[in-house]
């Protein structure tokens, strides 16, 4: 008797769980295509340091500041290194469509997006997919349609619950 009532309280939490998971997301898919994006324009901030250097986080707030002054502005990241710990040095520019600043203060970089793909995630971030397998998929994609490695990926944050990952091949025009 206790075994299944053991068993079915596990089963109603696993239950709970998977509803709680399906709500926020967690089984979204990835959806991957190739789309001509044009130019890609943006203006922003470069970073190089630590993921506790609080210029970082300086960083993430002044263009979110100007994103969200901006009605229609998305804010765009390029991780070129990812750190592996807290004190492992990281490289990562956080901009906006270069439209809505004033890059006289900022850093301009320029990308052809006319082969681009785009992976669309649309999940809570407590069950998106990590930055790997989302990379994975991207060049799953690439190789099933005989297209070149994307060896840049630029992340547009367009809401808290959605995520567009633009992978290109070609290095910045600027």
């Amino acid at each position: 008797m206790k075994k299944t009532a053991i068993g079915l309280v596990l089963m109603f939490i696993l239950a709970i769980i998977l509803y709680v998971f399906n709500a926020l997301g967690g089984f979204n898919e990835i959806e991957v295509s190739l789309k001509n994006l044009g130019q890609i324009e943006l203006a922003g901030i470069y970073y190089r340091g630590t993921p506790q250097d609080a210029a970082l986080g300086e960083s993430f707030r002044k263009m979110e500041n100007l994103q969200k002054s901006n009605i229609g502005a998305i804010l765009h990241t390029i991780y070129y290194i990812e750190p592996a710990g807290k004190l492992d040095t990281m490289e990562v520019f956080v901009g906006i469509e270069k439209k809505w600043a004033d890059p006289s203060d900022l850093t301009e970089k320029t990308f052809d997006a006319s082969q681009a793909i785009v992976a669309e995630i649309k999940a809570n971030r407590w069950v998106m997919p990590g930055p790997n397998k989302v990379k994975s998929k991207i060049e799953s994609f690439a190789k099933n349609n005989e297209l070149p490695l994307p060896n840049l990926f630029i992340d547009q944050i367009k809401g808290p619950e959605e995520v567009r990952v633009i992978a290109i091949q070609k290095h910045p025009v600027k």
